[in-house]
């Protein structure tokens, strides 16, 4: 790429800095004391990076390649990050050609997309909506989510503004198809609107001359890139697998209930009532329900033995288990009650007292049950790990789609 370039010197620390952008460059970030200079200003130092440490990427100020045909040279660096702060910061190189102009090369963890800033988008209707749909160029765009803001977090080389440390931005993002991206940034109470496509990263470093080796950056060891690839490749199956799992256990926890649940007793009776009874195995509760006693203040005593041992009672004051015991919302005006008990496998006997002659009560006496609280307790579960997991891959992403 033939281009005229131009040295000044750094005003803070005297090192030779070479200018490689067009007119419209008007700061300059010193890579040696990181002194932010202004060029229209006879190089007046603006502000310090100096407290900050570069970050380690795969591409560097004065590198050229070609992307989408035309030949560029990388001229400046921001890293920005989120207001998240469980979310990694994104690099932006800022390109230049003399032919085209400006134009971003966006690195977001391995991610490469080209960004340019657009200005035929009708900001004035957009300003007055702020839709979460929209047409750009006859192509549809969604909004992914809320507005977010990101921040400078550190600055290298050329820029065509004024960029300081924990400068704020606002962006809205809109994904289209084929992986583009729209986003509408406010600093400061301007407006730009930026377009961006994914690129093949293998390309991309091919076109730049970035061997195999050089692609991560130095500042990761090879213990720790393959550690953090390792986790990536392991947390996700392990978190989809255990959504499947879990709702997998739902599913049949739902269909066992419903569809091998096998009455053991179910009768009618006026005097007190005994009857032995067999549980077949351990994996679900027992259901004792009564009902039809509305009105005739009738109290009844249900106890469940297996020889003598009791394993359960209950009555209107409260409702004994092996280990606790609590209040039933059991009372004279009542419907029904009903009572889930964990019994070992084996054979019990239940014993009925009534006090009233003249009532007719029906008892059931079911296995093979489940509490709905048991069931909405796994589907919170579900939901739960679903959310965790959603959260896990979502993230904010910087004009990428």
């Amino acid at each position: 790429m033939s281009t005229q370039h131009y040295a000044i010197k750094c005003t803070q620390c005297g090192a030779p800095l070479k200018i490689l952008g067009g007119g419209r460059v008007t700061t300059v970030t010193c890579r040696y004391c990181h002194s932010l200079l202004d060029l229209n200003d006879h190089y007046k130092v603006l502000a310090k990076f100096n407290a900050l440490k570069r970050p380690e990427l795969p591409f560097s100020i004065g590198m050229h390649g070609k992307i989408k045909g035309v030949e560029w040279i990388i001229i400046g660096l921001i890293q920005y990050r989120s207001d998240t702060p469980s979310e990694a910061p994104w690099s932006e190189f800022l390109l230049y050609s003399p032919t085209h102009g400006y134009s971003w090369l966006v690195y977001e963890e391995g991610r490469l997309s080209f960004s340019r800033r657009i200005r035929d988008f009708d900001l004035v209707s957009w300003i007055a909506n702020k839709p979460k749909s929209l047409f750009y160029r006859k192509a549809h765009y969604l909004q992914k989510e809320a507005y977010y803001f990101s921040y400078v977090a550190y600055v290298e080389g050329e820029l065509t503004w004024i960029a300081k440390q924990n400068d704020r931005f606002v962006v809205w993002d809109y994904s289209g198809v084929q992986f583009q991206e729209l986003s509408i940034e406010e600093n400061q109470g301007e407006l730009e609107v930026y377009h961006s496509q994914k690129l093949n990263p293998s390309e991309i470093y091919l076109a730049f001359g970035i061997t195999q080796e050089n692609q991560t950056p130095p500042s990761l060891h090879k213990s720790e890139t393959t550690a953090s690839q390792e986790t990536a490749q392991v947390v996700s199956p392990f978190y989809r697998n255990a959504i499947f799992l879990l709702f997998a256990l739902v599913v049949l926890t739902v269909f066992s209930s419903f569809f091998y649940q096998h009455t053991l007793l179910h009768t009618s009776f006026t005097k007190n009532y005994e009857k032995t009874f067999t549980i077949h195995t351990n994996a679900f509760l027992t259901a004792i329900h009564l009902s039809g006693y509305k009105g005739h203040h009738e109290a009844l005593n249900v106890s469940i033995s297996k020889g003598d041992k009791l394993y359960f009672s209950m009555n209107p004051h409260q409702a004994r288990f092996p280990d606790h015991q609590i209040k039933p919302s059991w009372t004279a005006t009542s419907l029904s009650a009903t009572a889930y008990v964990k019994l070992p496998k084996g054979s019990y006997r239940i014993r009925v007292t009534k006090s009233n002659p003249n009532n007719q009560v029906t008892l059931t006496v079911t296995e093979h049950s489940i509490r709905l609280t048991y069931l909405l307790k796994l589907l919170g579960l579900f939901l739960m790990v679903g959310i965790l997991y959603f959260f896990l891959k979502k993230g904010k992403r910087k004009r990428y789609g």
